[in-house]
């Protein structure tokens, strides 16, 4: 059984690669109305979209101001995102650490 942090983890990432897989035009037919489905499926808890969202906000990648948005209009908020940025700082993107 997975502790809570690793759960929360594996949870933040994959909301990070299906934001990726749509900002990145990675995933094959994979439009925004999907992906907002796949995001869903994974978790609607505003906290760990807003993780994932800052963590795109600190990527450094071409796509990661569609990322955000995408994340902020499946339920991201603003103050938790800031919140995670700051909690995250400069670095490496989530996906690295």
């Amino acid at each position: 059984m997975m502790d809570t942090t690793t759960s929360r983890r594996a949870v933040i990432a994959r909301l990070y690669e299906i934001a990726t897989e749509y900002a990145g035009g990675y995933g094959e037919g994979l439009g925004r109305a999907r992906a907002l489905v796949e995001l869903a499926a994974v978790s609607i808890d505003p906290d760990l979209l807003s993780a994932a969202a800052a963590a795109h906000a600190l990527a450094d990648n071409w796509y990661a101001i569609a990322a955000v948005d995408l994340l902020i209009e499946a339920g991201a908020e603003q103050p938790l995102i800031q919140h995670h940025i700051h909690d995250q700082g400069p670095g490496e993107p989530y996906e690295a650490r």
